[in-house]
């Protein structure tokens, strides 16, 4: 068996180190596009050049693994590694059920990033798609898989949408791993149970980009770097390096879940201990094998990105966020509450929602100080360096750390009680705080679940705008739209559709109209990126009809020009 993995990779090596000879700039560029016209830049040169490395570090893996009989270290056995059979039984119960939940209704309208993914991406070839990173609605391993299951299933809400439902999943069993290495079997179930029945993470789970994918690598390279800590083998250091390097392909904000590592790893280096502490020391031998797994998950990653890294520096990275009230911090964490009460958890938030999270985090910080900074630190860079570079501000940009959050909560729940029953003398504190924080999870749980059918409306409900105005219109009336619903409209639900993007087209319709309809959503962006329509809507339409969506200020508002013949 050694032989044979060893014979395969010698010879995948040799393969890439033919290919990257053999091939040219020119040549690549053909076998992508079918053309061969210097579009890509120097991207096929950066893609042969690690194409060429790649294939040598390979061989040289084949050699190590050759001449290694055994890995030094031994794995250590833990106490999550006593997890009981019950708790398998139910996680996997639990990913059935959360499975069913996402698969219903999941073919309800397409909101706007889901539109421009699929008119901008997964209409085209794949090849196609992994050279194109033109702006950063592009989250390109989720291009790809949603672009081979509209090949598989046809062009419909459901197909692009299955690659998140698969990896929403997927990730309420690696926090179940996560967690029963942090808390323990019976909290690391309930944290899955919680996900499994939240609102948000339905919605997430239902919406064709890489949210949910890169909250499953989020969590999984967490887990995977605890246990290559602990164990040490070259195998989990791998697997560690290939979630890395899978989450920075699906979307770049993973590099705050690594970069938390890293600051993690320094910590450890100058007491040479592992993530839990003693035995293991990290010897020399074992010291370099995080550094190692983080460049080759950066190398792999220049190479998935190499062919669009061109367009991404020159277009993506240099997208403006206007002054809005996206930049804003404080409509950022109002967003997130109104969110919250969406998928109601008002109450929690309000009233003991931070109490419990600083409760959990306190607990963990007691147990191990490196876990709570493996939960806590990925967020706060995430939002630190978004709030440095003026970016928009969303809560969606956190929810990679939903995971994280989870795990907090209910060891909050359980911790609280067990503090204050401690302080009053009871018996046996941690054993009823711990009955306590089960039924305070319990009682979580089907209130967020009562709250699940209403992530089951559309997103933006722009079929339902569309047939009610086109009902409603007159002989001589004209329906327009503006803003981000005017790129809906013309892109996808209704091309014919005039799409204004100025105060003079505007006028120039109304004049020749009977009555004019216009059609908007997200006030925040038409404000900003187009105040003269806005200020016309302001001071000459009427509001006629509003269809609400789940999107946060996602409403499609229906409005009718004053001065035409209806009014």
């Amino acid at each position: 068996m050694r032989a044979f993995a060893t014979g395969g990779l010698v010879t995948l090596g040799f393969v890439l180190i033919l290919v990257a000879v053999a091939s040219s700039a020119s040549a690549i560029e053909r076998s992508f596009l079918g053309h061969a016209i210097g579009a890509l830049a120097w991207g096929p040169q950066l893609f042969r050049a690690l194409l060429a490395f790649h294939g040598v570090s390979l061989v040289a893996l084949g050699a190590t693994v050759w001449k290694r009989r055994v890995d030094r270290r031994s794995p250590q056995r833990t106490a999550a590694s006593n997890t009981p059979t019950v708790a398998w039984v139910t996680i996997v119960l639990l990913c059935g059920v959360a499975l069913a939940l996402r698969l219903w209704r999941l073919d309800t309208d397409l909101w706007l990033d889901e539109m421009f993914t699929l008119t901008d991406f997964l209409r085209r070839p794949l090849p196609q798609i992994a050279t194109m990173f033109p702006s950063q609605n592009q989250h390109m391993l989720y291009s790809l898989l949603a672009r081979a299951s509209l090949v598989a299933f046809g062009e419909s809400a459901a197909a692009i949408r299955l690659p998140a439902v698969l990896f929403g999943v997927g990730s309420i069993w690696v926090l179940f791993m996560l967690g029963r290495r942090i808390l323990g079997a019976r909290e690391a179930l309930l944290a899955s149970l919680l996900m499994a029945f939240a609102y948000h993470h339905v919605w997430f789970s239902q919406n064709a980009r890489g949210y949910s994918g890169l909250l499953f690598f989020a969590t999984l390279a967490t887990w995977l770097w605890i246990i290559a800590l602990e164990r040490g083998t070259v195998f989990r250091w791998s697997a560690y390096c290939a979630a890395a390097w899978l989450g920075v392909w699906m979307h770049m904000t993973m590099v705050f879940v690594l970069a938390t590592h890293a600051v993690v790893y320094v910590t450890l280096l100058p007491s040479g201990m592992t993530a839990t502490g003693p035995p293991g020391p990290l010897d020399d031998g074992f010291r370099w094998r995080a550094p190692r797994a983080w460049f080759f998950a950066g190398t792999l990653s220049l190479q998935v990105y190499a062919l669009a890294l061109p367009e991404f520096l020159g277009s993506a990275l240099h997208e403006v966020s206007l002054d809005s009230e996206w930049i804003n911090p404080m409509w950022v964490f109002q967003e997130s509450l109104r969110r919250l009460a969406d998928g109601g958890l008002a109450s929690l938030v309000v009233v003991g929602g931070l109490v419990t999270v600083a409760a959990g985090m306190a607990s963990v910080w007691r147990s191990n100080w490196r876990d709570a900074a493996l939960l806590l630190l990925p967020g706060a860079l995430g939002g630190g360096t978004m709030l440095a570079l003026g970016h928009n501000l969303w809560p969606r940009f956190f929810f990679f750390c939903m995971g994280f959050v989870l795990l907090l909560v209910v060891r909050g729940l359980t911790a609280a009680p067990e503090s204050l029953l401690s302080k009053l003398g009871a018996r046996n504190p941690a054993r009823l705080g711990g009955q306590l924080g089960t039924v305070a999870c319990l009682a979580l749980v089907v209130v967020s679940a009562t709250t699940l059918p209403r992530s089951y409306l559309p997103k933006q409900d722009f079929s339902g705008a569309k047939q009610w105005t086109e009902e409603a219109r007159q002989a001589g009336d004209t329906i327009v739209s503006a803003g981000l619903a005017g790129e809906a409209y013309r892109r996808y639900y209704a091309p014919e559709w005039p799409f204004v993007k100025s105060r003079v087209e505007l006028e120039s319709i109304q004049r020749d109209s009977r009555t004019v309809w216009l059609v908007y959503t997200l006030p925040v962006h038409l404000r900003a990126w187009f105040p003269e329509i806005w200020a016309v809507i302001q001071s000459e339409y009427e509001t006629v009809r509003v269809f609400p969506g789940t999107l946060g200020d996602g409403d499609v508002v229906v409005c009718r020009w004053r001065g035409g013949a209806a009014g």
